[in-house]
C-alpha cells in the first residue's frame, strides 16, 4: 500500500508540478523502510511512550516532542546502526509568527557558515573533525576485518564447503561496521541540529531573507576546500529556511551571487576578483573599508 501510494504521489508531481519523472529506488542502496496510512484509527499514540502501528501492534518509543493533530501516515525506518525510527506525519494548523518587518541578506561562507547583512556571524562547526580520531580508529579495524573475512570466504569457496560463510557471519566485522556507521550518524545528527537552530532563529528574526543561489557542484571541484564546503550543508540550510518561512508567513528569496564579493556596497564600484585569502579590502573610489563577507551580504540584500 505504501509503495503504490508513493508512486501515485510521484506521478502526481510529474503531471501537476513538472517535478521530473519518478526515480525508482535501488534495492541495494535504499534505506529499509515501510509506510502505513492511517485508516479508522489504526495508528494512534496511546501515551507518551507507546504507539500502535498496523501489523506491528503496540511498541514502546522515546521522543523529545510528541506529534499533535490528526495522524496521516507513519513510516518505520531502520538506520545503518540498527536502530528503528517511526516518522509520523500529522495534519496540524501552524500559526504565523509575529511580523518584524526586518530584512536580511545572508552570505554563505567556509570560515563562517552564514553572515547576515547586519553583521551577525554564525560560526562554522566541524563536527566531523571532533570525532575524526574515534571514527578513524574503527575505520581501520573495519577495513582489516573485512579483508580477513573475505579471505576466509575465499577459502570456503576454494574448499567447496557446502554452506560457505558470508560477511554477515563475521561478528567482529559487523561490530566494526556498526561503529563506523554510529560515528557517521552522530556527525549528521549534530550538524542537522545546528542547522535547525540557526534556521529557526533567522526565520523568527527576519520577514524577508535573501540568500545566494550557490552551485555547489562546481565549488566541490576545488580539492583544497571540497571537504569543508561539503561540511557546511548550504543546501540543507536553504531548504530548512524555505519550508519554515512557508510555515510561518515569511519569505526566502534566492539571488545570483555574481560579483557580490567584489562590488562595493556603498558606491557600487567593481574592484575585480579577490582571492579567498583577502578578507578585507578598501574601495578605491569611495575609500570605504569593507569586511568581505558583510559587504557581500549587503549586496545580496540589495540585489
Amino acid at each position: 500500500m505504501g509503495v503504490s501510494h508513493n508512486l501515485h504521489l510521484a506521478f502526481q508531481k510529474l503531471f501537476k508540478e513538472h517535478a521530473g519523472y519518478p526515480k525508482f529506488k535501488s534495492k541495494r542502496f535504499t534505506r529499509p523502510a515501510y509506510r502505513s496510512n492511517a485508516v479508522n484509527g489504526n495508528i494512534a499514540l496511546l501515551d507518551e511512550t507507546h504507539i500502535r502501528l498496523p501489523k506491528v501492534g503496540i511498541i514502546k518509543f522515546r521522543a523529545g516532542q510528541l506529534p499533535t493533530g490528526k495522524i496521516k501516515t507513519a513510516t518505520v525506518v531502520r538506520s545503518s546502526t540498527g536502530e528503528y525510527d517511526v516518522l509520523v506525519v500529522a495534519e496540524v494548523e501552524i500559526a504565523s509568527w509575529h511580523q518584524t518587518k526586518a530584512l536580511a541578506g545572508i552570505d554563505m561562507g567556509v570560515a563562517d557558515l552564514a553572515i547576515t547583512s547586519d553583521g551577525k556571524r554564525y560560526a562554522t562547526k566541524r563536527f566531523d573533525k571532533a570525532l575524526a580520531k574515534k571514527k578513524h580508529y574503527w575505520e581501520k579495524r573495519f577495513a582489516r576485518r573485512r579483508h580477513q573475512a573475505e579471505k576466509e570466504i575465499a577459502w570456503d569457496k576454494d574448499l567447496k564447503v557446502v554452506a560457505p560463510r558470508r560477511l554477515s557471519d563475521f561478528k567482529n566485522y559487523l561490530k566494526a561496521k556498526v561503529m563506523v556507521a554510529k560515528y557517521s550518524e552522530k556527525v549528521v545528527n549534530q550538524r542537522r541540529d545546528y542547522l535547525q537552530k540557526i534556521s529557526t532563529e533567522l526565520v523568527s528574526k527576519y520577514d524577508v531573507i535573501k540568500l545566494e543561489d550557490l552551485k555547489t557542484k562546481g565549488l566541490l571541484r576545488h580539492h583544497h576546500l571540497a571537504r569543508a564546503i561539503a561540511n557546511q550543508s548550504w543546501r540543507e540550510l536553504r531548504l530548512m529556511l524555505a519550508y519554515k518561512a512557508a510555515w510561518y508567513g515569511k519569505q526566502v528569496v534566492a539571488v545570483s551571487p555574481y560579483k557580490t564579493s567584489q562590488r562595493c556596497s556603498v558606491c557600487g564600484y567593481d574592484d575585480g576578483k579577490h582571492e579567498l585569502t583577502i578578507r578585507e579590502w578598501t574601495c578605491p573610489r569611495c575609500h570605504t573599508h569593507h569586511d568581505r563577507d558583510i559587504n557581500a551580504a549587503i549586496n545580496i540584500l540589495a540585489a
